[in-house]
This record gives structure tokens, sequence and C-alpha cells, in this order.
């Protein structure tokens, strides 16, 4: 349906087809298994910070503007989607009206924490730390098994670090465990790409600009966030010297560049799979 780091008009593209709320940060369709959930930095003058955090998980804010937010209408969606059998899709704002789809969500706890509202009043706010999965399937299609992964490491073969990044997390596991999939799964993206690099930048094909006592220096690059952070898929991560990294962030042609290194990432994904495979 939406394609992972691809752009969309929210108005045309989204509620056009699927209605739900127009405004605000979540949509609920009431026809559709959907619920869309916005992020961007309009957040940020309310004390909101959404975002990756470093275990991996993205962590959302709720609705409601004023006072105490209630575990109802969108929240409550989020809080219930698996029960009530709707995916949750989450887009960050790039422009006035334009997203971009991050990936689909899962729902793995939520806490309270002391925000302003829109009067700079404190109130309780509802804070969700989601597990995103990038990629173009709804997770809800297969159940993941329970089977625990191992954690990544630089002697795994890429086939290992790859099962690990792209492993999904089952519902069936306790809170503790479920977190655990998430930071190794975070943790394998960034040693795999450094690994299939082979210690060149994988934008200008330059050899690493040095070398530290883990190896060659280069810098994971998130093709599909306008920040970095958290777990991605292989085909949508990139292993860049600082000098491109820094180019796909402050350049004057940072979008351009981003599409160049998204089409990179995907040749270089099916070119390794290839070989992999014979």
């Amino acid at each position: 349906m939406f394609e992972v780091g691809k752009v969309y008009n929210r108005r045309e593209d989204i509620h056009k087809v699927y209605k739900g709320q127009q405004y605000g940060g979540i949509s609920t369709p009431s026809n559709y298994p959907y619920i869309f959930i916005f992020t961007g930095e309009a957040g940020q003058e309310f004390g909101y910070s959404d975002g990756f955090k470093s275990d991996g998980s993205f962590w959302y804010t709720g609705e409601g503007q004023e006072g105490p937010m209630q575990m109802t209408k969108g929240n409550l969606a989020i809080k219930n989607h698996k029960k009530n059998n709707k995916d949750i899709l989450l887009f960050e704002y790039i422009s006035s009206g334009f997203v971009r789809f991050v990936g689909y969500c899962t729902y793995i706890y939520h806490h309270i924490i002391q925000l302003p509202d829109r009067n700079d009043k404190q109130r309780d706010a509802i804070v969700f730390q989601l597990d995103i999965i990038n990629t173009n399937h709804s997770n809800l299609i297969n159940e993941p098994t329970t089977q625990k992964i191992k954690r990544p490491t630089s002697k795994k073969t890429l086939n290992e670090l790859r099962e690990i990044a792209t492993s999904q997390t089952s519902e069936k596991l306790e809170l503790k465990e479920k977190l655990q999939v998430i930071q190794y799964r975070s943790e394998a993206i960034k040693i795999y790409t450094k690994k299939r690099a082979k210690g060149y930048c994988e934008g200008c094909n330059e050899p690493a600009p040095f070398n530290t006592k883990s190896g060659p220096y280069l810098e994971v690059h998130h093709l599909t966030r306008l920040a970095d952070g958290g777990a991605d898929t292989p085909e949508n991560v990139i292993a860049l010297c600082p000098t491109c990294h820094r180019r796909v962030h402050y350049s004057t042609d940072k979008n351009t560049y981003n599409l160049t290194l998204i089409n990179k990432a995907k040749d270089i994904e099916i070119k390794l799979q290839h070989t992999l495979d014979n």
C-alpha cells in the first residue's frame, strides 16, 4: 500500500483515499484496518520529543492538547491495535502537507511523563514505545515465532547478521524479551552495514578515512528517515564516510543525494544476495 521511504501528500494520498482525521497526530479511518500516526518537528514546541531511542524502539507522544492525556480515542486505538486487528503506519513530516512513510509499528508498552500542554501547564502525557518494522508488508500477516535471537557480534557472518536484523518481535514474548529483540536488531543492522562495506564508503567508494580499534571508521546512515538512529532493514541503510554523511544531511542537494544513496543501497543488496545465494 505504502512504500517505505516514499513521500506522500497527506491530504491527497492518505485522507482522500482512506478518510480519517485530517489534522493532528493520530488518524483512525473507520472503514480500513489502519491507524495512521504522524510525527515531526511541530510537536517540539509542546515539549514532544518523538524519535528512536538507543535500544532501537520509537517513542511516540500520544494525542491531547490540554490537560492530562487520556487513554481514549487515538491513544486507545494505538494500545489496542493488535486486539482490533489494525496496522499502525508511521509517517514523518518533511514539509508542510508532505510526509515520508517510515514503516509499520507494533505497540510494546507505554508510560506517563510530565509535559506542558498548549497552555504551558504541566500535565500527564502518554508516551508509546513502538517497534518499527521497516517493510512494505504488514507485520500482522504472519506471527513470528518466539525463538530467541542471539546477540549480534562482528564475528557473525553477513547472513547471520541479516537474519537478526530482519527478525520480528513476537507478541508471545515477555516485555523484557521484546525489548531485547529490538535492541539486538538495532545493533545487528549497524554491524551488518559496516561489515558489508568492507572498509569502503558506499557513497563515494573511497576507503574509510582512518582505522579504529574495531576497524575502518564509517558511519551508518538510515535512508528512510530524516534523522539517524534505531533499527532498519539492510536495503535502507548505508555505510558512509564522514564527508558523505554530512553531505546527505546538510548539503543543498541532500534530498537528491539521499535518493541516489537509496538506489545504491538497493543495488548493493541485490548484488550481495545474488553472490550469497550462489
